[in-house]
């Protein structure tokens, strides 16, 4: 977990330091991210200042984390390994047509899915997997509506026979369902359940087998086009039982 991130998940730290910024104390450069990121987000911010003790309602908690992951990116443009990466994402998103709002969300879901995707240590923060993550992001900014069409139609035709012609059509239609039907993102663990639950769990063992084996193709195929990194792969097949990425 980023440690800016893990700093703000404290609901006393977070309120102290928006505290701090009302009295017109000096702030750290972590607490002048944090700040910053909740003069953006308003609503959130308000959300925090008005909760009182040490329960959290839901949307306080949904606050809370919104605004510690948006410090945490804007902390990421101090980071000597990471700020480059980060404008070129930046650029990448901004040149598709995202607005700087959108382009924060994006990768601010880059660092929750770091610090929470994972069974990781959470007390660390992987910055090669981040690192990796943020060069995902100009091939999936760039990928379009027809790109997906000619990556799936590459996919299936590249099946052996019929049975695995079919088998591949239904997983790849499943998971680019899911996981890009908002636009193309970084595919993730919740994805790749949500695809194991609609497609593998309850099913035949023969049938599942062939599932996951096409499924574990595809992520391949994605990682060669720069889809998918490495790290990701490695840890997507590890999901689906596969220990040779």
């Amino acid at each position: 977990m980023h440690p800016v991130l893990a700093r703000f998940l404290a609901a006393d730290a977070a309120r102290e330091t928006l505290l701090k910024q009302q009295s017109g104390g000096d702030l750290s450069t972590e607490e002048q991210a944090f700040t910053d990121a909740a003069s953006a987000n308003p609503k959130h911010k308000s959300v925090l200042l008005g909760v009182g003790g040490r329960t959290l309602s839901t949307d306080a908690q949904a606050s809370l984390v919104l605004l510690a992951a948006h410090a945490a990116v804007r902390a990421l443009e101090q980071d000597a390994t990471l700020a480059e990466p980060t404008k070129k994402a930046r650029e990448a998103l901004a040149e598709e047509g995202a607005s700087p709002e959108e382009t924060d969300a994006f990768l601010a879901s880059v660092l929750l899915e770091e610090a929470f995707g994972y069974e990781q240590d959470v007390d660390a923060f992987d910055s090669e997997y981040v690192k990796e993550a943020l060069g995902e992001v100009p091939a999936l900014a760039a990928l379009t509506k027809e790109a997906v069409d000619a990556l799936f139609l590459t996919f299936v035709k590249a099946a052996a026979n019929d049975a695995e012609r079919k088998v591949r059509e239904s997983m790849a239609r499943a998971l680019f369902d899911i996981a890009w039907s908002e636009g193309p993102a970084p595919i993730n663990p919740e994805h790749m359940e949500a695809v194991l639950d609609a497609e593998v769990v309850d099913r035949p063992e023969e049938e599942q087998e062939a599932k996951v084996q096409a499924t574990a193709q595809l992520l391949q195929a994605l990682s060669k086009e720069g889809l998918v990194g490495p790290i990701r792969l490695s840890r997507l097949r590890a999901l689906l039982g596969e220990d040779d990425a």
